[in-house]
């Protein structure tokens, strides 16, 4: 299978590093299906854990280094560790990755739910530059997170981010319930901050955005009251707590202002700052009783899943991998099966049409019906071991072996 991932995760650089990098990727696959002839397919998968290609291509090593070259020109020059950082994995290897990033074995938060939507998410973003192997092999990986889901204890405990982060804010303050509660923007995990803020019973919610969807927002999040930005301050004032998930990558929390908005108020106020960019300046954790929790603390502190549910989804992970490997190195036989009905479809449509000259139409589809029968009967082993020579590699045999006997010339699958 020629397939490459080349990418790297929140245990290689930090957050913010991920997310200067993910801002400046728009076009990144596209252009390197246009730039690199070895290259037939990219997916680009870029979340608050990781910044990784996908690519289906004719040869490893141009194609590497090809996609590398690109990475460390959006990285330049001021991203100086991107590049260093940047693992590669090729054929199974690849496959056996994503599979369990989909399944959430490869995430800051074992068994996490989010990163089986955000793979849907970079597939459907990349229909352009996807290769039919690369929607193959995001759809197989999507189903394995299913089954991983649905037949494993791996999740079970329905951890996230946002979960993890909320459990140190409750640790180190106190619980949440009764707490008044500011969330700045309406990203990705907006609504999971909701859910798990109602599951602990903090039910008194704002919520600001920057982009104006705050109103709409709160209208399907109930019980969160949406704040306009001429009250922000107000709101920081109020506020025991803030929860920061924008994907705006536009700044609303600035220093000033929140040194502003805390003027007079006794007690420290916890920020989660769950945005890929962050959403607020890393020198707000210097403000009096003001402590800033981010993306990479957060990773710090995340718990491990119990060995015994790891180990169940990787039985399944395995299982996926075994069974996308046996199918698509069927799948290299289907030029030469296809080549070869063809030439056999044409001598029988050869014959049918010379019985419906000799013949009555009665007689001449009771002929055409007997041929096509046939042909199918025959064909059907061929068919057969010609998808076994491929997953053993010994295809070329099979290819040469139809040139020899009938002239047929087949190209390796695409």
């Amino acid at each position: 299978m020629p397939l490459i991932h080349l990418g790297l995760t929140h245990r290689s650089v930090r957050s913010a590093e991920l997310a200067a990098l993910s801002d400046r990727a728009a076009g990144l696959a596209k252009g390197l299906v246009g730039a690199v002839p070895v290259i037939r397919g990219a997916v680009l998968l870029a979340t608050c854990n990781r910044f990784e290609l996908y690519l289906d291509a004719t040869e490893f090593h141009a194609a590497v280094d090809g996609a590398r070259a690109m990475v460390r020109d959006l990285a330049e020059p001021d991203l100086p560790r991107i590049d260093p950082a940047l693992s590669v994995s090729v054929s199974e290897g690849a496959v056996e990755h994503l599979f369990k990033v989909a399944c959430g074995l490869d995430s800051m938060v074992v068994g996490e739910h989010e990163i089986a939507g955000q793979v849907r998410q970079a597939l459907a973003h990349s229909d352009a530059t996807a290769s039919p192997v690369l929607r193959r092999l995001f759809q197989a990986a999507l189903t394995t997170s299913k089954a991983v889901a649905s037949g494993t204890t791996l999740g079970s405990s329905g951890r996230s981010l946002a979960s993890v982060g909320l459990d140190l804010i409750a640790s180190r303050f106190g619980p949440l319930e009764g707490r008044n509660i500011l969330l700045q923007g309406t990203g990705a995990y907006a609504g999971v901050v909701v859910a798990e803020l109602t599951r602990r019973d903090a039910t008194t919610i704002r919520v600001h955005s920057g982009s104006g969807r705050a109103a709409a927002f709160a209208d399907t999040h109930a019980p969160v009251v949406p704040v306009p930005h001429s009250e922000l301050q107000e709101a920081l004032r109020w506020a025991d707590v803030v929860v920061c998930c924008s994907g705006t990558r536009t700044r609303q929390l600035t220093v000033d202002l929140i040194s502003e908005a805390r003027r007079g108020r006794s007690g420290p106020l916890p920020i989660l700052d769950l945005a890929l960019a962050g959403d607020v300046p890393a020198d707000v954790d210097q403000l009096a009783d003001v402590v800033l929790i981010d993306l990479d603390e957060v990773a710090r502190n995340a718990p491990s899943e119990r060995a015994a549910a790891v180990e169940e989804a990787l039985s399944v992970v395995e299982k996926g991998v075994a069974a996308f490997k046996h199918t698509e190195g069927g799948r290299q036989a289907d030029p030469a099966v296809t080549a070869m009905r063809a030439y056999v479809s044409g001598i029988i449509e050869a014959e049918v049409a010379s019985a419906e000259r000799r013949h009555s139409p009665e007689t001449a589809e009771a002929v055409a019906r007997s041929l096509r029968r046939v042909s199918n009967a025959l064909l059907h082993t061929p068919s057969i071991r010609a998808a076994e020579l491929a997953r053993s590699g010994e295809l070329d045999d099979y290819r040469n072996a139809l040139h020899t006997l009938f002239g047929i010339d087949v190209e390796a699958s695409r």
